[in-house]
């Protein structure tokens, strides 16, 4: 029979039975028999059970067959709680455990039902509390375990064989089973070693420590000392059973020797587990450990500490001093509150009475405690005492000074930190000018090396100048600092440039523009759109050192049409408004020849005549503009393919007037649009 066979028969057996929910139950395979103990999940299950009892079966698992082969009951037939009479016959007067048991199951109990919440609360508590008990006492002994109906032991068991045992609890009201499986060719289960220890050595006792056990391996321990690592005595009468306690780790138990009669008596403890099947562990880890002068001596009494010549003296007294006083360390801290440090290596001699502090550092504050030691370490600190020395010494000037000015106003100024510990702070003074008398910021000395200010920024005064002074504790205070002078920042925008005039060819786009007149100039952004072109792209920069005006844009093509813009930038990164935005068309370059010596000539005062050579090929009509006074070019007229001159009886009055020539042929092209020699005046 494969494994498989062998699990999926384990889960069929397992869906048959009742669902185990509130019963507890655990095996043991020992070199002769395997031990099974159960256990009800509360009260009320206990003491019904006490009464039906629990029946116990086994199962033989066999791989190599595939026939269902049937539990065997196992024991007795009922496995419930002996008698009163059968208790007496069984132990001793003096059994430990027994007479609680026999107390738990059979002593007298109320009758009478609760009258109200309170008193149903309080019997469900010691009905619990029965239960726990009699748990724990059948974890502690294997002979309670039988007395309380919780225990069976198989020995009608072959050498190699698997097994599955069930438990089936027999109160019909709330059925249960509980099933363990347990394989004898795995061999005897060890007695498990008592835990690691640790100990913890005080003032005549000793502390130990171990870790809780995982999954329940232990439900009590014996703790056992010696003095010759031969002969072990246990600590205590009966098992320590641990209960946590607020404050200590979890997952950690602790038990403490408090019979310790004299400290330094080296002595060797071992703590052995006592498993639920009442089983003591043989072996344990031993540790050496013993009690421990942990009494501090009296505490010495700081009297006064005194400027002398420079240097602080600290002078005490120490009334009725221990017996095993060794010395004393003398400390110091810079804050009432501060951590202390030790102002020399090797304890002074008992008797002791000054100490010279010889520190660099005696200016700020000056906070002593003498510590008190005795032979085994133990220190016990006085109360503080303070000293301080007259200092007229001013600190050195700030040093260090930086500082800027963002765009709303908001002033940051920073500077080093003196080298001087008694530095108590610094005041901040400022002035429009730098010949101006500078004027007091901060009245109070700020603790910091960092000052803020705010200003108002649209001003004539573009400038701003601050010095700093360190003061000390004793308000001497320092020459000025360097003066740090900053900029306020600029927040008008330059004058936008303007585009003047243009012109475009098939190739070309020319822009002539005039520039903005802001004195703190630093370039020109030209910026283009091109056909299929959401956003602007940059495609000139002009510094203002550059005098150029004038841009031709050669990487164009057409048909197509090109829009341009212009912004102006000053030295403090404002933008101006952009030029109003000038819009072209590039034509399709010419494939066809076209009209040449094209001139405009005035006839008189309301007429200009223009003129020019046939382009070659076949003309449709010719297309004639005009553009006044460097303007925009307009479309005037059209005339026959066969003409040669267009006469312009339009004219707009004063001003310079510019013809253009333009040849469409049969084909729909046209070409190139070429220009008057000169234009036109009209005065």
């Amino acid at each position: 029979m494969t494994m498989r066979c062998t699990i999926a028969l384990l889960l069929t057996l397992l869906s048959t039975g009742a669902q185990a929910q509130a019963l507890g139950l655990i095996a043991r395979n020992t070199s002769d028999s395997i031990v099974l103990r159960w256990a009800p999940a509360d009260h009320v299950a206990w003491r019904a059970n006490n009464v039906t009892g629990y029946r116990v079966e086994r199962l033989l698992i066999d791989e190599n067959t595939t026939r269902r082969t049937k539990w065997t009951p196992i024991g007795a037939d009922r496995f419930v709680p002996l008698t009163l009479e059968q208790m007496k016959s069984r132990f001793a007067v003096d059994h430990p455990w027994a007479g609680a048991v026999a107390q738990l199951l059979h002593g007298a109990k109320g009758e009478s039902v609760p009258s109200d919440l309170v008193a149903a609360s309080q019997v469900a508590d010691a009905q619990r509390m029965e239960w726990s008990m009699c748990m724990l006492m059948a974890d502690m002994d294997a002979g309670m375990a039988d007395a309380l109906g919780l225990r069976c032991v198989d020995r009608s068991i072959a050498k190699d064989a698997n097994y599955l045992y069930r438990v089936i609890a027999m109160d019909p009201t709330r059925p249960d089973t509980a099933v363990v499986a347990v394989n004898r060719a795995w061999g005897a289960e060890p007695i498990p070693h008592g835990p690691l220890i640790a100990s913890d050595e005080r003032e005549q006792e000793v502390q130990l420590r171990w870790e809780a056990p995982i999954a329940g391996a232990f439900s009590g321990y014996w703790v056992e000392r010696s003095t010759d690592g031969n002969r072990w005595q246990r600590m205590h009468q009966r098992p320590f059973i641990p209960t946590s306690s607020t404050g200590e780790l979890a997952g950690i138990i602790y038990w403490s020797d408090t019979t310790i009669v004299a400290n330094y008596r080296p002595m060797k403890y071992r703590v052995l587990g006592i498993t639920p099947f009442g089983e003591v562990s043989n072996e344990a880890p031993v540790i050496i450990a013993m009690g421990r002068d942990r009494t501090p001596p009296t505490a010495a009494a700081i009297t006064e500490v005194k400027d002398e010549r420079g240097k602080l003296v600290v002078h005490w007294e120490h009334r009725d001093p221990s017996l095993d006083l060794k010395g004393y360390l003398v400390e110091k801290s810079h804050a009432s509150n501060g951590a202390y440090y030790p102002l020399h290596r090797d304890l002074l001699a008992p008797g002791t009475k000054r100490f010279a502090d010889t520190s660099s550092f005696l200016l700020g504050e000056n906070h002593y405690r003498i510590a008190a030691f005795d032979t085994s370490g133990n220190r016990m600190n006085s109360n503080p005492g303070y000293g301080f020395l007259i200092d007229s010494i001013a600190p050195a000037p700030p040093f260090g000074l930086t500082g800027r000015i963002d765009s709303s106003g908001a002033v940051t100024v920073k500077w080093r930190l003196g080298k001087e510990p008694d530095i108590m702070g610094y005041r901040v003074f400022f002035a429009n000018a730098a010949d101006h008398e500078f004027n007091n910021l901060t009245p109070l000395p700020i603790q910091d090396t960092v000052f803020t200010d705010t200003l108002q920024v649209r001003t004539l005064t573009k400038r701003i100048h601050y010095k700093v002074v360190a003061v000390d504790r004793n308000y001497n205070h320092s020459a000025f600092s360097g003066m740090l002078t900053l900029e306020r920042p600029d927040l008008v925008a330059p004058v936008a440039p303007v585009f003047k005039h243009y012109s475009v060819s098939d190739t070309a786009v020319t822009i002539d523009f005039i520039g903005s007149t802001s004195a703190d100039l630093k370039l020109h952004r030209l910026l283009r759109k091109a056909p299929g072109e959401e956003t602007w792209k940059e495609v000139l920069v002009l510094p203002a050192s550059d005098k150029r005006r004038s841009w031709t844009d050669r990487t164009v093509s057409g048909p197509a049409y090109y829009s341009y813009t212009m912004v102006a930038i000053d030295s403090a990164g404002n933008s101006s408004a952009r030029a109003v935005p000038l819009n072209v068309r590039v034509h399709q370059k010419s494939k066809h020849a076209a009209a040449v010596q094209v001139k405009a000539t005035r006839v008189d005062e309301r007429t200009v005549q223009v003129s020019w050579q046939k382009a070659p090929g076949a003309v449709h009509h010719y297309v004639v503009y005009r553009a006044l006074n460097d303007g925009a070019m307009v479309v005037m007229g059209h005339v026959s393919g066969s003409a040669s001159t267009y006469s312009d009886i339009r004219l707009a009055g004063k001003g310079s007037y510019t013809y253009h020539v333009q040849a469409v042929f049969d084909d729909g092209l046209s070409s190139a649009v070429v220009q008057a020699a000169s234009p036109v005046v009209v005065p």
